[in-house]
């Protein structure tokens, strides 16, 4: 029964998409703080408005880590980032496939959640 359970959720979050997470991980997002300043959330859910713009800076990513670094793929830009040692969070992550990245483009890497591995 959990395995159908979690087959489903996973289902559903594949459905609504990159731009439709926020729902799926509020709750965590709005606990994260920016390293550099604890004071600071570091995460606003990317999310597109009804006229197509896309607003905000943290969402889903694929991640992997090479030479002891974590490198995050940037959608917006097409190509692996390396996070700096001092973006990382430790925090729960929700979804044990994919990191967390937030991200702009003026401000770079804001704060970076490594998947869940288990370890």
């Amino acid at each position: 029964m959990m395995v159908l359970g979690l087959a489903a959720m996973m289902w559903a979050a594949a459905a609504l998409g990159q731009d439709h997470h926020h729902p799926l991980h509020h709750d965590f997002y709005r606990h994260w703080k920016d390293p550099a300043n604890p004071s600071l959330s570091c995460c606003n859910a990317r999310i597109e408005t009804p006229d197509g713009r896309e607003v905000g800076d943290c969402e889903p990513s694929k991640a992997e880590v090479r030479n002891g670094a974590w490198y995050v793929w940037i959608r917006q830009t097409r190509e692996w980032l390396r996070v700096p040692d001092g973006k990382v969070i430790r925090e729960r992550n929700p979804n044990t496939f994919d990191a967390h990245i937030c991200w702009t483009p003026v401000r770079g890497v804001i704060c970076f959640v490594p998947p869940d591995t288990g370890g």
